[in-house]
């Protein structure tokens, strides 16, 4: 306790200046109440405590699934891995082993406790999801991958959908050069 003689100089209990006193430095000391930090986002979550980082792509992307049907309509879609590329309310499409079949917006990316591969219905166990608006499953869409199929055959695949319904198809985050391709055919 320190007794107040003065503008300059404070006197604690033991009649030492307080700011001298060897026995009142040895006293504990009321620990400051730690400041709460921020909880970072993460695009590696763990656990369910951990906050994923909302989507910060440019692109569409597509999602390998054996049977499309049984994706169609759901909320969520087994993500292996966090979809970098993958744009906020982008389209995810359902890919076939040749083709695009049906896409659905995405509204962020999530954690599920229990998961199931979409094709075989194999328990997957926790991990990460994309949360998919159900009212905008559709269901009209057919878009050959031609060539690009045996090259999209696994994983995400990112692309971008024209005005006129054209699909650009993206590999390394550069668009793939169709012209390639053109000319092997010519070959034949």
């Amino acid at each position: 306790m320190t007794k107040q003689t003065g503008a300059a100089s404070q006197l604690c209990e033991h009649g030492e200046v307080a700011a001298a006193c060897l026995d009142c430095f040895a006293m504990p000391q009321p620990l400051a109440p730690k400041k709460k930090q921020n909880q970072r986002t993460t695009k590696s979550p763990t656990s369910e405590n951990d906050l994923i980082a909302p989507l910060t792509g440019s692109l569409d992307m597509s999602l390998r699934v054996e049977d499309p049907s049984v994706a169609l309509g759901q909320t969520l879609l087994t993500a292996r891995t966090f979809p970098h590329h993958l744009r906020r309310s982008g389209w995810v499409y359902l890919r076939t082993a040749d083709r695009l079949v049906a896409r659905a917006k995405v509204k962020k990316v999530v954690w599920e406790l229990e998961r199931n591969c979409l094709g075989s219905g194999e328990a997957l166990g926790a991990g990460m999801c994309l949360e998919v608006d159900p009212k905008t499953w559709d269901a009209t869409i057919d878009s050959e991958l031609g060539v690009l199929a045996e090259m999209q055959s696994k994983g995400y695949r990112y692309l971008t959908s024209g005005d006129e319904g054209e699909i650009i198809h993206y590999s390394g985050g550069k668009p793939v050069d169709m012209s390639r391709f053109e000319d092997d055919e010519d070959e034949d």
